[in-house]
């Protein structure tokens, strides 16, 4: 199939190109109605695996796209969804048009909707959580050994992150978007309009989808992330739980960050480094779980 063949193509009034983000995708919005993404004919599988999740989100929030057609454009051998479009800009761009009590209002509500996608069951034969992501810490902690790093800030992150790992033990095995940052979350009228792009999206504990908090939304909006966390946490009595697993998850994404900045080159490293001592400060090195900037 030529994407020309495609219905919202052949009765499409007005396509553009869609730029903005980090996605290798190609992506163009269609009459304000639609959002085709091309993708390369080798991830036709796991971009399957999305469209079908996506199309079981749809039943437990109206703040995410609709799926609407998947196929593959062999004459280019690639792949393609459809999904409807929901217009507005992302929240890099609008949260700073807003007051500090909408933005704060608007992180209630976007995590709220996340909370949602979270009732969504992992597939059975998927591993335990703790399991999976031990094994996943556990190598990134042996990449970190040998990253020019102080040692002071190698050995504080995996001491914490051994000492609290057994926390993991009988999390919920649940959907994850495991983007959720402003950038990924429309806006719209300046409200808050939907949760977007879920390439990454994963399955485990609902706590780990909190953990770029401080790592891209704190820096946009300080008031925006501490509604994300109270939108989440609507019974004050989890806190005991919730703050030292959002720790440990946080220092795992520290860590992640040294490792994969070192393999994109300077640039990246220097900036995830940069995020990943803010991080570190904001924990004290992880004397607290909770960040200077909730507190």
């Amino acid at each position: 199939m030529k994407r020309e063949y495609l219905e919202v193509y052949k009765e499409a009034h007005t396509i553009h190109p869609l730029t903005k983000g980090f996605s290798t995708d190609e992506k163009y919005v269609i009459d304000q109605n639609y959002l085709l993404r091309i993708f390369p004919k080798e991830e036709l599988e796991r971009r399957m695996i999305e469209f079908e999740t996506i199309s079981k989100l749809t039943s437990f929030s109206k703040k995410i796209p609709r799926p609407i057609e998947f196929g593959e454009l062999i004459d280019e051998e690639k792949g393609y969804m459809v999904l409807s479009y929901i217009p507005g800009a992302d929240g890099e761009e609008n949260l700073t048009r807003l007051n500090e009590s909408e933005q704060y209002r608007a992180g209630v509500k976007a995590a709220g909707e996340l909370k949602k996608l979270h009732q969504l069951n992992a597939p059975l034969e998927l591993p335990e959580w703790h399991i999976a992501k031990k094994n996943k810490s556990d190598n990134y902690l042996k990449e970190l050994k040998l990253i020019n790093l102080d040692e002071h800030t190698k050995d504080r992150l995996t001491n914490y992150i051994r000492e609290n790992e057994p926390l993991m033990q009988g999390r919920p095995n649940q959907f994850q978007h495991d983007d959720f940052h402003p950038s990924n979350l429309v806006f719209h009228h300046d409200q808050f309009s939907g949760i977007i792009d879920f390439q990454r999206m994963d399955w485990g504990d609902p706590i780990h989808d909190l953990q770029k908090i401080g790592f891209f939304t704190k820096q946009v909006s300080q008031a925006f992330a501490k509604g994300n966390i109270d939108g989440y946490l609507r019974d004050k009595r989890e806190e005991d739980r919730f703050w030292p697993l959002y720790g440990l998850y946080s220092a795992m994404h520290i860590v992640s960050a040294f490792v994969w900045g070192m393999k994109m080159g300077p640039k990246q490293f220097e900036f995830l480094t940069g995020r990943a001592f803010e991080v570190l400060e904001d924990h004290d090195y992880f004397q607290s779980n909770i960040p200077k900037w909730y507190r």
